[in-house]
């Protein structure tokens, strides 16, 4: 959805991460967030045709959270749609939220860094203090470049040196989800301040972790200076999805085709610098064998495929470990997350698990985080600062368990019990590593990524069209996908106990 709302856009220009500059920020007046009933795929699709924007990143038939303009809000009233209202009063939240964050404690004062959400500027720092606290564990890395200049930054934490399996996590692609970032942040933070724990210290002494907290960094400066429910990357001002540029099923149904939808897909696979990044850092990276997206929200765990109504080819062990990830986050704070393939809820097609997955042979995984809908905690994506720690210690379980598998994998020849084939698929979208012609608007960039893990580089060359000449939007429905056919690790009991906690998932 496009907001045609009464303050004026003020662009950024290209700029590197630093204190972000408020401009006339996007108002919401007369918006209203609103639960429509959609019991069906088609019932989905002609409530997303009203221009309604989905207030969660995984819709799924029943009653669907969406931001309403007025035109909007009267068109759906008219269609006679069954409605409840949430809130009519959008801007409020914002507000409210804007006020605290302009008061806060700042991390470079002295702040706790999980004590509320932080803007770019400060993530940066956060990985850049992790870096100097731990240099013989943790390194800044940089994938790429965004659309407007910046850095796409995150931490490789561990000592393989390119020899150890390594878990890839990363968040803040959907620019809105900032509960995604501060996960990601507390995720890194755990792993390197934890290190002298027994079970952290065991599995980073067998593998590493690539953290990446903010994929879409355009996006997301935005969402602090101009527009909080922004969504995608900043491709002229109109915005890709990013979650949709990926080159397994690109294009297909859950893809929007305009530029003024929210989920567009964008003119080609990897048209966009930052899917393109993710696509080149794992291509040079063989030592990746596992791939963890961090979005909000719904409380679930996302398996491929979620573009095609196919079970993948090793389904069963996907299934088996995303059930083992649901029970280490429920026994952290009792709140469900619903394990299910992704296609299971609506189509997504080019999104980054199932290319992850597809075309990269890793074993991948979406988590949405808290709320389970807008009634848990009434404001979906404006969550309380609360928040913050309970879904970082979450998603942190999953990750361990996550970990304990990336460490069995076997890498060039390590000697893990288990073999992962990481070398990338077959799709038609699958990476030319020699160059990479997605780059910023700007004119022709060459990125250097740093290779830290491996010792290796891996330079870029951009164009000016922003198109990539390996995505050709080819549907790969025959990709082979992770070539881990083994189960996940021990310790999935009580399935039928399982179920029924999903059934009764606690509130609060």
């Amino acid at each position: 959805m496009v907001h045609c709302l009464v303050a004026s856009w003020v662009l950024l220009g290209a700029a590197v991460a630093g204190p972000q500059t408020v401009v006339d920020r996007t108002r919401y007046d007369g918006y209203a967030l609103i639960e429509v009933h959609a019991g069906d795929r088609d019932a989905i699709a002609a409530l997303l045709a009203t221009g309604a924007d989905p207030w969660v990143d995984s819709v799924r038939p029943g009653f669907v959270p969406v931001l309403v303009a007025p035109e909007e809000r009267a068109a759906i009233d008219a269609a006679g749609w069954s409605v409840r209202v949430v809130t009519e009063d959008v801007q409020r939240w914002v507000d409210e939220e804007f006020e605290r964050l302009a008061v806060r404690p700042r991390v470079s004062e002295g702040g706790d860094p999980f004590a509320d959400f932080r803007d770019l500027a400060e993530v940066e720092a956060i990985l850049a203090d992790l870096a100097a606290s731990s240099p013989e564990l943790a390194t800044v890395i940089e994938l790429g470049m965004s659309i407007e200049g910046r850095p796409i930054r995150g931490l490789h934490i561990g000592t393989g040196n390119g020899s150890s399996p390594t878990l890839y996590v990363q968040g803040g692609q959907h620019a809105r989800e900032w509960i995604s970032v501060s996960t990601a942040l507390w995720i890194a933070t755990k792993l390197v301040q934890g290190v002298a724990e027994p079970q952290i210290a065991a599995l980073l002494g067998e593998m590493d972790v690539v953290v990446v907290p903010v994929v879409n960094p355009d996006g997301y400066a935005y969402t602090w200076t101009n527009e909080r429910f922004w969504r995608k990357n900043r491709r002229d001002g109109i915005g890709v999805d990013t979650n949709r540029n990926f080159a397994v099923g690109w294009g297909g149904e859950g893809a929007g085709t305009e530029p003024q939808e929210d989920n567009y897909a964008g003119p080609a696979a990897f048209s966009e610098p930052e899917s393109s990044a993710v696509r080149d850092y794992v291509a040079a990276h063989p030592e990746v064998v596992s791939f963890l997206d961090l979005h909000s929200f719904g409380q679930l765990i996302l398996w491929p495929w979620g573009h095609i109504q196919e079970p993948a080819p090793d389904a069963a062990a996907l299934e088996a470990m995303g059930g083992e990830l649901s029970e280490a986050m429920y026994a952290v704070h009792e709140y469900g997350y619903s394990p299910i393939q992704g296609v299971d809820l609506y189509p997504a097609a080019g999104n980054a698990i199932d290319w992850a997955y597809g075309d990269a042979d890793l074993r991948s995984y979406t988590i949405e985080l808290r709320p389970t809908n807008v009634e848990e905690f009434e404001q979906g994506f404006v969550l309380g600062t609360d928040q913050i720690v309970p879904v970082g210690e979450e998603a942190m379980a999953a990750v361990l368990v996550l970990a304990e598998w990336t460490a069995q994998q076997d890498v060039a020849g390590t000697g893990g019990d288990e073999t992962t084939t990481s070398s990338g698929g077959s799709s038609e979208g699958s990476a030319d590593t020699s160059a990479d012609e997605s780059t910023s608007d700007g004119g022709v960039v060459t990125t250097t990524m740093d290779a830290s893990a491996s010792g290796a580089t891996l330079t870029s060359a951009g164009s000016e069209d922003g198109t990539s000449s390996d995505g050709d939007g080819g549907e790969n429905e025959d990709a082979g996908g992770c070539g881990c056919t083994s189960g996940p690790p021990s310790g999935l009991a009580g399935l039928a106990m399982f179920a029924m906690m999903l059934l009764t998932r606690r509130r609060r």
